[in-house]
C-alpha cells in the first residue's frame, strides 16, 4: 500500500509539472502571437492614419480652390472672398496636424497664405517681395525630408498648395501608437488573465478527478484487502489461541527450570506480538466509521494522560497537560487510540536521551483544534519523515509498521490531518489537526458512508 501510495504521488507530481509545462508553452505562445499581431495592427492603422491625414489635406485643399473658380482675376477672388478666407483660416486653424495652406497665381506667385498652429494665425496677403515659385502642372502630392505638400489646381488661375509637417504627423502617430499599445496590452493582460484562471480551474478539476480516481482504486484495493486480512485473522488467530493455551501448559510444567521458563515467556511474548500484528492488520484493512459526539477537549487529554501515566512512570518520563477549554467533535475510542498510538511512539523515542518530557497539547488554530503529542526525543531523519505513515513501515525493531497508518487513517476519516514534525529544539511533534465544526466524511470501501 506504501508503494502504491508513493506511486499515484510521483505520478500526480510528474501530471502536475507536465501540465504546467504545457499551460507555460502556451502562455508563451499566446504572447508572442498576439504581440505580433499587435505590431501588425499598429502598423497598419499609422499607414491608414497617414493615408487618412493625406486624404483630408487634400479635401482642404479642394475646398478652398472651389473659392477661386469662375470668380474672375484672382487678385479680385482674394480681395472679395478675404472674410470667406479668414473663416477658413480659423477653420483650418484646428487641425491638429495641416502645417500651412497656400495660394500662388498662374506665375507661381505666393497670393495668400494661412498657417495654421495650436493658436491658429489669420491668413492673408504675403509680404511684398515674395520669390517666385516655380510650380508643376496638376494635381499631386510631393514629400520633402520635412512634409508632405498637397498640391491642387485652379483651373489655370492659380495652385492651392496644403502642407503637412512630418514632425506633427510623427507625434500624432506616436501618441496614437501609445494609447493602442495600452489599450491592447490591457485587452492581452485581461484575455491573458482569464486564460490562466481557465488552466488553473481546469487543471484543480483534472487534479480533483485523477484523486477520485485514484481514492476508488485504493478504495476497491482495501476492500480485497480486507477480506483477505478477515480470511487471514480467522485462520490465524485459531493457532494462535491454541499456542498460547500449551505455552500456559508448557509454563506450569517447567516453572522450576528457569532456562526452559525464559523460553517459554520469549515464545509467548512473541505470540501476544503476532496477535497484535494481525489485529492491527484487520483493523487498517476494514476500518469503521467513526461514531462523532461531543468531546469536552481537556477533560478528554487528562484521560489519555491517564492512560499514559503508569508507562510514563515506569521510564521515568515527564507527562505534562496543556490545554484549551472547548468541545470537539469526534469518535472518542478512535481518537483516544490515535493519541496513545502517539504517545507510546514518543515514548519509544526517549529511552536514549537525558531529559524525558513528553507534553500533550490542544489548542485552537484558526477554525481547527490541534491536538499535539510532543517529545524531547532525536525526532525522526528528514529522509524518513515523508514515510513513516506508510502502512507496514517501521524503523523500529518489533514494530509492525502500521500504528501510524491507522492513526493517519482515523484522523482523515474525521476529516482532518496528521501532521509529522521534527522541532526546533529537538523532539517530533505530532499534530493531528482537527475541524472545529466540520462534520468529517468516511467512505467505506465498496462506497457506503
Amino acid at each position: 500500500m506504501g508503494a502504491y501510495n508513493r506511486g499515484v504521488g510521483r505520478q500526480d507530481l510528474g501530471w502536475s509539472r507536465q501540465y504546467l509545462f504545457v499551460a507555460a508553452v502556451f502562455a508563451l505562445l499566446f504572447v508572442v502571437a498576439f504581440g505580433l499581431f499587435a505590431q501588425l495592427t499598429i502598423s497598419q492603422l499609422s499607414r491608414s492614419y497617414l493615408e487618412d491625414v493625406l486624404l483630408t489635406g487634400r479635401a482642404q485643399a479642394e475646398e478652398l480652390a472651389k473659392q477661386f473658380r469662375g470668380e474672375g482675376p484672382l487678385y479680385q477672388v482674394v480681395e472679395k472672398k478675404k472674410e470667406a478666407l479668414q473663416r477658413l483660416s480659423l477653420s483650418l486653424a484646428r487641425k491638429e496636424v495641416i502645417e500651412s495652406v497656400e495660394v500662388y497665381d498662374e506665375r507661381g506667385r505666393l497670393v495668400w497664405r494661412t498657417t495654421t498652429r495650436s493658436e491658429g494665425v489669420p491668413g492673408g496677403f504675403p509680404e511684398p517681395g515674395s520669390e517666385f515659385v516655380p510650380l508643376p502642372q496638376g494635381e499631386h502630392v510631393m514629400e520633402s525630408q520635412t512634409s508632405y505638400q498637397i498640391r491642387v489646381p485652379v483651373e489655370e488661375l492659380a495652385t492651392v498648395v496644403v502642407s503637412i509637417p512630418k514632425s506633427a504627423l510623427e507625434q500624432r502617430i506616436a501618441l496614437l501608437r501609445r494609447q493602442l499599445v495600452v489599450r491592447t496590452a490591457l485587452a492581452g493582460g485581461a484575455t491573458l488573465t482569464m486564460m490562466v484562471l481557465a488552466f488553473v480551474f481546469i487543471g484543480h478539476l483534472i487534479k480533483r478527478n485523477a484523486e477520485l480516481e485514484a481514492r476508488r482504486l485504493r478504495d476497491r484495493e482495501l476492500a480485497a484487502l480486507g477480506v483477505l486480512a478477515a480470511n487471514l485473522a480467522h485462520e490465524i488467530r485459531n493457532p494462535l489461541n491454541a499456542l498460547s493455551i500449551h505455552l500456559d501448559l508448557v509454563a506450569e510444567e517447567t516453572s522450576a527450570d528457569p532456562s526452559a521458563a525464559e523460553a517459554v515467556a520469549l515464545a509467548k511474548k512473541e505470540v501476544s506480538r503476532l496477535r497484535k500484528l494481525v489485529t492491527d492488520f484487520l483493523q487498517y484493512a476494514r476500518p469503521s466509521p467513526p461514531q462523532k459526539e461531543p468531546v469536552e477537549v481537556e477533560a478528554f487529554l487528562r484521560d489519555v494522560a491517564a492512560l499514559l501515566g503508569p508507562e510514563c512512570e515506569r521510564a521515568g518520563v515527564s507527562l505534562t497537560v496543556e490545554a484549551s477549554a472547548g468541545t470537539l467533535l469526534v469518535d472518542r475510542g478512535q481518537m483516544t487510540q490515535v493519541l496513545l498510538n502517539l504517545g507510546l511512539n514518543a515514548l519509544q523515542a526517549l529511552h536514549e536521551v537525558a531529559v524525558k518530557q513528553i507534553t500533550l497539547r490542544a489548542f485552537r488554530d484558526g477554525s481547527h483544534w490541534v491536538l499535539a503529542v510532543e517529545d524531547s526525543g532525536k525526532g525522526i531523519p528528514s529522509e524518513e519523515l515523508p514515510r513513516v505513515k506508510e502502512a507496514f513501515y517501521s524503523n523500529r525493531k518489533g514494530g509492525t509498521g502500521l500504528g501510524l497508518a491507522i492513526a493517519d487513517r482515523i484522523v482523515v476519516a474525521h476529516g482532518g490531518q496528521l501532521i509529522l514534525q521534527n522541532r526546533p529544539q529537538g523532539g517530533l511533534s505530532a499534530q493531528v489537526r482537527l475541524p472545529e465544526a466540520a462534520e468529517g466524511v468516511y467512505t467505506l470501501p465498496g462506497g457506503k458512508a
